[in-house]
């Protein structure tokens, strides 16, 4: 098994083999608690998208942000704290971010594609060495294009937990804590949501992204749509 970790936006279409996308703060997190909610997550670029979906489908939840606040008129907020909190069982739930969501359309020619995070980080590398693909790439999606140092540190610790090692997490919880992507959090008043973003193994689901008529779907193990 080939295990890349990469942070380049610019050739996504190219990438075959799983990949594993990454936004530590918050998207990851949030999906991961979504679907272990029990809820169906239909993930959308576009804020038109969103919203003509929404009307659509009245009955469907609309969450979503931009630069980390929540967006006038949607149910909620990317915040796993409040996905835990509320009952999504039996519900579907659309999320638009301002980066996790961005790549999925640039992504159909991988496969599987999965979303971790250190919350899922067991599940997630057993899952990955039961299918045993010949390759992987953690991708790290970024703040705005650029580089975002919790995307990075997750790929590096991911890959090296996929390879059979056993990094000390409690040094990179710390650096994840004093991050510049922290300190905005807290500016957000997000605190709860940075403290379970930075909780290692705190959930068992790997969501899994699939395609119905033109859609991305996350779900358990493939099992959205």
């Amino acid at each position: 098994m080939r295990i890349d970790c990469s942070h380049d936006l610019t050739s996504l279409e190219a990438i075959r083999g799983a990949v594993v996308v990454l936004d530590v703060f918050r998207a990851s997190n949030t999906i991961i608690a979504l679907v272990a909610g029990g809820a169906r997550v239909c993930l959308l670029a576009a804020l038109d998208q969103a919203r003509d979906l929404k009307a659509a489908h009245p009955d469907w939840v609309l969450l979503g942000e931009r630069q980390g606040v929540k967006l006038p008129g949607f149910d909620g907020d990317n915040s796993p704290v409040a996905a835990i909190r509320a009952d999504y069982r039996g519900q579907t739930a659309i999320l638009t971010s301002s980066n996790g969501t961005q790549a999925l359309a640039r992504l159909r020619g991988a496969g599987p594609v999965f979303y971790g995070s250190f919350a899922n980080a067991s599940a997630l590398t057993d899952h990955l060495r039961r299918l045993n693909p010949e390759a992987v790439t953690f991708l790290a999606m970024g703040r705005a294009g650029e580089p975002a140092l919790e995307d990075d540190l997750a790929g590096q610790y991911l890959a090296a937990r996929l390879a059979g090692e056993e990094p000390d997490f409690a040094p990179l919880r710390q650096r994840l804590l004093s991050s510049p992507a922290a300190g905005r959090l807290r500016g957000l008043g997000l605190e709860a949501d940075l403290e379970f973003c930075c909780r290692l193994d705190s959930h068992s689901v790997v969501p899994q992204v699939v395609w119905r008529e033109g859609l991305a779907w996350a779900g358990e193990g493939g099992s959205a749509g």
